[in-house]
């Protein structure tokens, strides 16, 4: 066979691999793409009202959400799990990570506010929030439960200990940044189940009760109850999204700057960072799907509360999340190559 022919076939079978790959990762962000959609559907047709709604947040916050970050953490250390989580410098490393990359993406945030004349109170300091703050929630539990390596995968465990240093973030500075005003300071908002469930979980591992609390009966039980985690708050979302929309106005300028930066500028900085680091290839995995995810819903809420400019916000939560759907599975596919393992061959 000629070298021309053995470079072609190589050719053609990494684009193949590449296509494949791209492929993955576009359905592992559709199922959530399609439950924002659900949601924006029954909440205009009237289906979930306001009361719906807080009935099915307290189910999936203080209920589903939980018993998920226990089950998935206590699983991957205790029996046969992954060890890895046990160790202190690996969970401090994850809270960490967490919380650099929102300091990260409000300083980001920040210079490109600058560059396009934004001022406080004109919408400076919501468009530095709401384009900082990844959906590091709602958008990453369910991509990375659909883009599972097996059944001993710990990275969802991962996950929510690195959430705690971005829910640290959000509840202190990302309010300061928002009001300007100490006293409006939301440290004891954390204090909420997910952060009980992760203090918990770890105590338990800590304390090498794991192998004595993970009786199949009862973890089977809080993984059917964690179900409620991943699909309410997507559906939520979604009836947020229409909220939102009604009697929404346009900036295509600032519109335009919060795509740019949280779609292009701060991806490449965040697989860069997470690149670079010396850390575990999990938390790697992590970051780059925080890397690549639009900006968080509750960023808005947190605006209409701590006197930002909600209507701003709107404007880049949507456009991003509409716009990731293109953007995501590219930086995906990077940090595939690039970092980390993210997706099977």
């Amino acid at each position: 066979m000629s070298i021309s022919c053995l470079k072609s076939n190589f050719v053609l079978a990494w684009v193949a691999d590449m296509l494949h790959l791209m492929l993955q990762a576009l359905l592992a962000s559709l199922p959530v793409h399609f439950l924002f959609l659900l949601g924006y559907y029954l909440r205009r047709k009237g289906t979930i009202d306001q009361s719906d709604a807080r009935v099915m947040t307290h189910l999936a916050m203080d209920v589903g959400y939980p018993c998920l970050v226990f089950y998935n953490i206590v699983k991957n250390i205790g029996g046969q799990g992954d060890g890895r989580l046990s160790s202190p410098d690996f969970v401090f490393s994850a809270m960490g990570c967490g919380f650099l990359e929102m300091v990260i993406g409000v300083g980001v945030a920040y210079a490109v506010a600058k560059l396009i004349h934004l001022k406080v109170g004109s919408g400076l300091r919501t468009f530095v929030v709401s384009t900082g703050l990844q959906n590091y929630v709602f958008f990453a539990i369910p991509v990375l439960q659909i883009l599972s390596l097996g059944a001993d995968d710990p990275s969802l465990g991962v996950l929510f200990v690195h959430n705690v240093g971005c829910e640290l973030f959000v509840w202190t500075l990302a309010i300061f940044l928002l009001s300007g005003r100490r006293e409006d300071l939301k440290f004891r908002a954390m204090i909420r189940g997910p952060l009980i469930a992760v203090v918990a979980s770890l105590s338990v591992v800590w304390l090498g009760w794991a192998p004595h609390i993970a009786h199949p009966t009862l973890m089977r039980s809080l993984e059917l109850i964690g179900g409620l985690a991943t699909p309410l708050p997507l559906i939520l979302c979604g009836c947020s999204i229409y909220d939102m929309t009604r009697n929404q106005s346009w900036d295509y300028r600032v519109m335009s700057a919060g795509l740019m930066t949280r779609l292009l500028i701060l991806p490449v900085m965040i697989l860069l960072l997470a690149w670079a680091l010396p850390i575990d290839p999990l938390i790697k995995r992590i970051m780059v799907i925080q890397g690549s995810i639009p900006s968080a819903v509750v960023t808005v809420m947190l605006a209409r509360r701590f006197g930002g400019i909600p209507e701003l916000g709107t404007q880049i939560v949507i456009s991003t999340t509409v716009c990731c759907i293109i953007t995501f599975p590219l930086w995906l596919v990077l940090g595939h190559l690039l970092i980390t393992p993210m997706l099977s061959l």
